[in-house]
């Protein structure tokens, strides 16, 4: 990914300029910060065989099958998939998606494209001393399915899985899809115990979970930590250095992270403003790395709420957003403006489109357009209260919308409650600001996640539908397997709906962060998955 930081977009003629106030804000805020850093921290007493992450928010979710959010960073090293995506090696295709191993030694395809036989390891078992085999793999996958939750979208178009021997998983479909990719999801293709799935999504949220991962869930304090320690039987097997315990302390302030990650009470951090990271850049006992990733940020419009229901309005927004500035100045070089749904770094990306213009004037004539009268001019937009770069943001957005006549109201929270408010167009806002990652890579992963028609409401949180859309992402989806670049073709017309529909303000493509304890090795940086695999850690010794 390459950073934009050429010259600031000043504001249209008919504007304010908003970027020397801006510095200021960003001076106060970043002080702000410096004096919490000052406050002396103790560090948490922690084994030298003990990894703490810090993660910015408790996990909702614990039924694999369930689980749609941050809880990826839990999945992945609970659990495992029949198959993983590889981080392509540099030089290599980028619609070429490297597919190893994991669950499944080996897979292979019939020439129809429709069947699917996978060959599992030997001598696996789950966390409960279940073994594996493809009688379990099969219950954990129709399981999934069944529920149609989550993910479980994903396996659209399965018609039968079968388990015909011991190491046999076969999988039919009713066309061709791309099972390999799909099954390398970080949502939805998780594998996990038949006895576990016996005793239901209750008995998950309690905190209890049995994969087969190289880590067991050890302990869950709601609100405050998550304990994991090593699978002693881990089929991989372990080597010296590689961590006993992992501690995923909830730390929903970036200050008190910080702190953290300065002191030594934290190993990772997960929420650490850019005003930060150059300064901790400069100390030598922390890495801060960016990499390329397949995250955005986008503010989805309510298409069904007063008056954000009205198209010339949610247009208008859309004028009313200073992408360039936002990017530089807000992002500090992090994060590239945004074109259209889909991350340029992705497959599938319609390269012909642009962000909307900043332009006041345009803005306001649009609202104009739009015949909602001034009293009516107001809306909401919620979002997570600890997320700096979109606060910041918003409060740049609102100054803006005020100078033609628009009142933004903000609704920052905690992730689980404004998701939950955003589900019901009762409570929902106008707008709703969040940040994707793909369940698995394919655009149709943002298209058909967050905009396909949905009833009840999960991430559509747009409350868009429309069937001419609905139908390209469909048969887009179809297409993969089979046909690239037709697929590639139905999705760019696809995000040029969304982009006319002024459904969501597109505005940043973000690198990834990795802030972590200088001496901690083996970070694997993948932009399939979110978090870290713990397994491939370890902590230089002195």
């Amino acid at each position: 990914m390459s950073f934009h930081t050429g010259p600031l977009n000043r504001p249209p003629r008919g504007g304010v300029d908003l970027l020397t106030s801006w510095g200021f804000i960003s001076r106060a805020l970043a002080g702000a910060l410096v004096f919490a850093l000052s406050l002396t921290a103790a560090a948490t007493s922690v084994r030298a065989d003990t990894l703490v992450y810090a993660l910015y928010d408790d996990v909702k979710d614990w039924d694999p099958a369930v689980a749609f959010s941050l809880e990826a960073i839990l999945l992945r090293n609970v659990y495992e998939p029949l198959v993983r995506y590889a981080a392509p090696k540099p030089g290599a295709a980028s619609d070429a998606p490297p597919i190893e191993g994991v669950l499944a030694s080996d897979w292979q395809v019939s020439e129809d494209a429709l069947t699917w036989a996978f060959t599992l390891r030997d001598g696996i078992t789950f966390h409960d001393d279940t073994p594996l085999n493809a009688a379990a793999a099969k219950t954990s996958l129709d399981r999934t399915i069944a529920l149609g939750q989550g993910a479980s979208f994903i396996w659209d178009g399965v018609e039968e899985i079968t388990a015909p021997d011991e190491t046999t998983l076969v999988i039919r479909t009713s066309r061709p899809i791309p099972i390999d990719l799909i099954a390398s999801a970080q949502y939805g293709a998780y594998i996990y115990s038949p006895t576990a799935a016996e005793n239901g999504t209750d008995w998950f949220n309690q905190g209890n979970a049995s994969g087969t991962g190289p880590y067991k869930v050890a302990g869950w304090t709601r609100g405050q930590q998550i304990v994991l320690e090593q699978n002693p039987d881990y089929w991989r097997g372990w080597q010296d250095g590689q961590f006993k315990r992992i501690i995923m302390k909830v730390v929903a302030e970036a200050a008190t992270q910080a702190q953290l990650i300065r002191s030594g009470g934290a190993d990772f951090v997960t929420l650490l403003p850019v005003d930060l990271l150059e300064r901790l850049k400069q100390d030598p006992a922390i890495t801060v790395d960016l990499a390329p990733s397949w995250i955005n940020t986008q503010a989805l419009i309510n298409t069904k709420k007063y008056p954000t229901d009205d198209i010339n309005f949610r247009r208008a927004l859309t004028h009313a957003w200073d992408y360039a500035s936002i990017a530089t100045e807000i992002y500090q070089g992090t994060a590239d403006v945004a074109r259209g749904p889909v991350p340029a770094t992705m497959w599938g990306h319609n390269p012909e489109l642009t962000a909307p213009a900043f332009d006041l004037d345009e803005a306001k004539r649009l609202i104009e357009v739009s015949g909602i009268p001034p009293r009516d001019r107001k809306i909401s937009a919620a979002y997570v209260g600890t997320a700096a770069e979109v606060t910041n943001s918003l409060l740049v957005f609102q100054a803006y919308l005020a100078t033609i006549g628009v009142e933004l109201q903000l609704r920052p929270g905690p992730w689980g409650k404004i998701w939950d408010d955003a589900k019901n167009l009762r409570t929902a806002p106008n707008m709703q600001v969040l940040s994707w990652w793909p369940t698995y890579p394919t655009p149709a992963d943002w298209l058909q996640g967050m905009y396909r028609t949905e009833d009840p409401t999960l991430f559509n949180l747009a409350h868009y539908s429309n069937e001419e859309f609905d139908a390209l992402v469909n048969e887009a989806r179809t297409l993969e397997s089979t046909d690239r670049q037709a697929a590639i073709d139905l999705y760019a017309k696809a995000q040029q709906i969304l982009v006319e529909d002024a459904v969501a303000i597109f505005f940043a493509d973000v690198a990834a962060r990795y802030v972590h304890r200088a001496d901690i090795d083996g970070v694997e940086k993948n932009p399939a998955y979110v978090g870290v695999d713990f397994y491939s850690l370890r902590r230089r010794q002195p």
